[in-house]
């Protein structure tokens, strides 16, 4: 059985117009949806920029990557930026082999990954 992955939303006041998300778990067709669901429940309808903690996700499959895609595009929409931070070795070598991640902002730190949005961020 897979455990669900848990998403938690970070407080950190420095980030300014950052939402911070924490995974945690495994990601699959199992939950995917549900995940989805807490995912853009966590970013909320506020347009934010989105850096993802990858640190604690042990498990993706396909089905996960599309909703990181569709997250994305919902970010990308409200005219913000997203980034994934810190992923397992197996996770990175997934979004390597299939080329998206320069697609995803895909970075080893946190603290990258929000260096990466500050500076893709729309200037107004």
């Amino acid at each position: 059985m897979t455990t669900a992955v848990h998403v938690s939303v970070v407080p950190d006041d420095t980030l300014e117009r950052i939402c911070l998300v924490a995974l945690n778990g495994e990601l699959d067709h199992t939950n995917a949806e549900r995940f989805r669901r807490d995912l853009q429940e966590a970013v909320g309808s506020q347009p934010s920029d989105i850096v993802i903690d990858l640190t604690g996700l042990t498990f993706c499959d396909s089905t996960g990557v599309q909703v990181f895609l569709a997250i994305r595009r919902l970010v990308h929409d409200r005219g913000c930026a997203l980034s994934l931070a810190n992923p397992q070795p197996r996770l990175s070598r997934l979004f390597h082999l299939t080329g998206l991640g320069p697609a995803f902002g895909l970075r080893p730190t946190v603290a990258e990954a929000v260096e990466a949005v500050r500076s893709g961020r729309p200037r107004a």
